[in-house]
């Protein structure tokens, strides 16, 4: 190699080292955009549609743009000066994005077209700036028609190979890590540096491309647990530590699956998790009486300690701040409880703020609770289902296939318990899918517009058989939330439901739960 051939290959490398780091930031923030909605349009697929659409329109619109730029201004001057102009706006989206999304769900209430305006303003002008590169790449690396095939090949087959690693590195990484708004951010001064570099490429020679990978390993988000100091609380004494705790916030996770917020107020602690910018809260722990359960609806749960002949084995899905589970356990000193928790953050968080301790006894499983029950063959006494991801449940746990393979796991007489948020068309068509996959549903009051369905595989007891196991099991193990009081608040079944079934094919969650923050309003 002679001189002169130095600054074309300096060049070359830097190019292709570029579509690397384009295309991952591409990828990358697309799996970022998903964090960005979900807290104001939720998780469904409605909003995945929305992203994915918005990501290849924009991209469309780039690889157009580009071309066209290209044949006209052919610089590696103007192609970094894009790259680095669609990065800037993903340094600076943080600071713009909650009041913009804020705005956009106040103003289209219905969660398909919502999401779809959200996508389009925050992430079309950026991905459209770097869908610019390839065919601007192409056409500066291109000598003679001969090897069209092969440049154009090798910068789109780069670029996808880095969108590979954008798509995994930050959803299994990053996220975890330091958050969607740092890792953003560290999109942002990636992209911008790497832009600044390609058009400095001509000057700075054959050191341009080694430059590249030190300044995006320069520019990686730092690690952090959250917002605020987090201080571990492992065990139930060190719960009287945290008493004496200023009032306020304690910890934010953000996690893969949720914003996780740990605040103290007075001597009560919650868990919340942020949803269209409110606050649901998931479980609350209060540190003067540790073996209470302030919100209502976890304390009517154990009313289907009622309807197994016997409890041998219990299995809750979804953790919290492992309320239920913990009061399970520690009033029946015989049944293993088995809590299965998808987020792990959450399980870190129970165990740090909500005294939650791990035995042999009551083991902790990260998992998804259908896939747990699809990959497991062991039948329980009773199952508890209480996996909200803010204001709903995931939809894969509303449906029939769901039910069916609940109602599998059941032990013969065993019950499976539901926590329901009442008064939606979501609602009304849970009822009508639990009722087509068991043989008895009750309903019980569970407070604040929840409410607790018990279900069973087969025909259910008689009522004084029920009130006489209730009697039996409140005196035997003396619950303090009285097993026959919680009894006494069944619900009548609703008059008429007319409502779909909820199906793996049809189950519009977000959609229906709009309807109920659309009501909410108007009341």
């Amino acid at each position: 190699m002679n001189e002169s051939d130095a600054p074309r290959i300096a060049e070359t490398l830097a190019i292709y080292t570029a579509a690397f780091v384009t295309g991952a930031i591409v990828m990358g923030f697309e799996m970022l955009g998903s964090r960005y909605l979900n807290p104001y349009f939720g998780s469904g697929i409605h909003t995945w549609a929305a992203l994915i659409s918005t990501v290849l329109a924009a991209l469309s619109a780039g690889y157009f743009a580009g071309g066209w730029l290209a044949d006209r201004h052919p610089s590696l001057s103007v192609l970094g000066a894009t790259v680095a102009a669609g990065s800037a706006w993903l340094a600076l989206l943080p600071l713009a994005a909650d009041p913009v999304l804020e705005a956009i769900m106040n103003g289209i209430e219905d969660v398909r077209w919502g999401s779809l305006a959200a996508s389009l303003a925050i992430m079309f002008p950026p991905v459209a700036c770097l869908g610019m590169f390839s065919p601007f790449a192409v056409r500066l690396l291109m000598r003679s028609a001969q090897r069209s095939g092969a440049v154009s090949g090798g910068v789109y087959g780069v670029s996808t190979l880095g969108s590979i690693a954008g798509t995994l590195g930050t959803t299994f990484a990053l996220m975890p890590l330091a958050g969607s708004r740092a890792v953003t951010v560290a999109f942002g001064v990636t992209g911008i540096l790497c832009g600044v570099l390609v058009a400095l490429t001509g000057r700075l020679g054959r050191h341009a491309a080694v430059l590249l990978p030190a300044l995006l390993f320069a520019a990686a988000p730092p690690a952090h647990a959250g917002d605020f100091p987090v201080a571990g609380v492992s065990d139930t004494a060190a719960l009287k530590i945290l008493a004496q705790r200023p009032d306020g916030a304690l910890a934010r996770m953000e996690t893969e699956y949720n914003d996780i917020f740990i605040v103290k107020r007075d001597t009560f602690v919650t868990m919340s998790f942020q949803r269209q910018r409110q606050g649901y809260t998931e479980s609350a722990i209060d540190l003067a009486d540790a073996t209470a359960m302030p919100v209502s609806y976890t304390s009517a749960m154990t009313v289907g300690l009622a309807f197994p002949e016997i409890t041998r084995r219990v299995l809750m899905i979804g953790l919290g701040g492992g309320s239920v589970s913990t009061y399970l356990a520690g009033h029946m000193p015989g049944p293993i409880v088995e809590t299965v928790e998808l987020d792990p953050g959450v399980i870190r968080a129970a165990k740090q703020w909500f005294g939650v301790r791990e035995t042999p006894r009551t083991p902790l499983i990260e998992a998804d609770g259908r896939v747990f029950l699809t990959r497991n063959n062991t039948q329980y006494d009773l199952i508890l289902l209480d996996a909200f991801r803010g204001g709903y449940v995931p939809f894969h746990l509303l449906t029939a296939e769901f039910y069916a393979l609940t109602a599998r796991h059941l032990a013969p007489g065993g019950a499976a318990v539901f926590n329901l948020h009442s008064g939606t068309k979501l609602y009304d068509s849970t009822l009508v899918t639990l009722k087509t996959a068991f043989a008895s549903v009750d309903l019980f009051d569970g407070g604040g517009g929840n409410v607790i369905a018990v279900a069973m595989a087969s025909p259910r007891p008689v009522d004084t058989v029920l009130a006489e196991r209730a009697a039996a099991l409140q005196e035997k193990f003396n619950f303090r939330y009285k097993l026959p009081a919680l009894l006494a608040t069944r619900q009548p079944w609703p008059d008429r439901l007319d409502a779909p079934r909820l199906t793996d094919d049809f189950s519009p969650v977000n959609l229906y739960e709009s309807i109920r923050d659309k009501n909410r309003r108007q009341w």
